[in-house]
């Protein structure tokens, strides 16, 4: 039984990782170029940001846009720090552009986008979060998707700013990951996310969707936004070139927290737009990727849960064996086998789609570096602490957050 099982997870696996494969080389259509400078309004949520803001707001005031055609909304949303007055004094300092503060109560961050919505005059609005920063040609690198008018949002790709521990460096090659799958969703029509660091949306269509939830339970705003606008029939399209940095966890603690929540949001708007599901309206969304979201975490805990139980199971026999049987520990430990023995041992029929699974996945990952132009031997140590972490602490995150959902636990932030 535990055979089939694998044989139905290694198939699925091959089968997405073989598709994802074949849209690399699907051919892109064509952007149109930049032939106006519309106005953009970029909107900075804000809560206890005293120390980042100002890095953000520096980053976009540099930006290779006309300063006439950006405007800045900074709203703080009742912070406990110095945010407000950081906000002022960086309002001071860059006099010839035009930034707005809002101070308001504490709202949650949707609610202190859609107070930036309200007041924006641009054309399109933007998101940045405010421990976040943009490279100059961000803004302009988007802009030009929009020339599709049914094209509702644009996203950047995130990197990670700073690696300097080995959490943040294994992060660092996770987002790498993370934004080609994002590219090769873009290019299928399938994307529906719209990370807080840099993405633009049609101000009109905002407003007209009713802006950002402001469903506090909703722990995921940027995601309950691109599912709105796939169910309304728009597009989200992903600009490679346009690239942004974020701050990413430091240690454990706020890292199962950042993803716990990442988890909660996903499963309650997979649920609240389940009509999707199979929905041959919504195209490839609702046929393939709706139930593709739901198939890969069912596949993670279960093939994680299989490694765990033949891992302990096999710790268990080592004890017992260690126990009863004389010299079977300092055997076990100190014998090698040989590779006819290590090849004798295996089973072909699990091994060989394990061998191709995983030389397809490292030609993915080749993929993705290069793409971004990234080098692979950079981050070594960070994609080693990647396979050898994120997919059992994935695994773990996924269960608490099912188990908190199901038992309707308080949805915190």
């Amino acid at each position: 039984m535990l055979q089939h099982v694998l044989w139905a997870i290694l198939f699925v696996t091959l089968w997405l990782t073989i598709i994802w494969i074949s849209v690399l080389y699907a051919e892109e259509p064509k952007k149109a170029k930049l032939k106006r400078y519309p106005k953009v309004t970029i909107g900075i949520p804000a809560y206890n940001e005293a120390k980042t803001i100002g890095k953000t707001v520096d980053s976009i005031v540099k930006a290779d846009y006309p300063k006439e055609k950006l405007e800045i909304i900074i709203v703080n949303d009742g912070s406990k720090d110095n945010t407000a007055k950081v906000a002022q004094e960086i309002i001071k300092k860059n006099k010839g552009y035009k930034i707005l503060l809002i101070n308001k109560a504490n709202g949650g961050k949707s609610s202190a986008v859609n107070a930036a919505i309200d007041a924006a005059t641009g054309e399109f609005f933007a998101v940045v979060d405010a421990d976040s920063r943009i490279n100059s040609d961000a803004i302009k690198l988007v802009i030009p998707h929009f020339g599709d008018a049914e094209v509702g949002a644009v996203i950047s790709r995130v990197r990670v700013d700073v690696q300097s521990k080995l959490l943040e460096r294994i992060q660092f090659f996770e987002y790498i990951m993370s934004n080609m799958i994002r590219k090769l969703m873009a290019v299928i029509g399938t994307l529906a996310i719209t990370p807080g660091v840099l993405s633009v949306y049609r101000t009109e269509t905002l407003r007209e969707l009713g802006g950002f939830t402001n469903d506090r339970n909703n722990l995921t705003e940027d995601m309950e936004i691109a599912m709105r606008l796939k169910y309304h029939g728009y597009k989200i399209e992903m600009e490679t070139k346009s690239t942004t940095h974020t701050l990413a966890p430091m240690d454990m603690k706020t890292l199962w927290k950042q993803r716990i929540r990442w988890a909660r949001g996903y499963i309650f708007n997979m649920w609240k737009y389940r009509s999707m599901l199979f929905s041959k309206k919504h195209g490839l969304f609702g046929v393939f990727q709706m139930p593709i979201n739901i198939l890969v975490v069912f596949l993670l805990i279960t093939n994680i849960s299989i490694i765990a139980y033949s891992f302990i199971d096999r710790m268990i026999e080592f004890t017992l064996r260690s126990t009863t049987i004389k010299g079977y520990f300092w055997t076990t430990l100190i014998e090698i086998p040989t590779l006819q023995e290590l090849f004798l041992a295996q089973n072909l029929r699990i091994m060989i789609p394990i061998i191709m699974a995983t030389v397809l996945g490292f030609f993915l990952i080749l993929q993705a570096h290069k793409k971004f132009n990234e080098r692979v031997t950079h981050n070594l140590i960070g994609a080693v602490g990647y396979f050898l972490f994120i997919p059992y602490f994935t695994t773990a995150n996924w269960i608490s957050s099912i188990f908190q959902e199901v038992l309707k636990t308080k949805r915190k932030w």
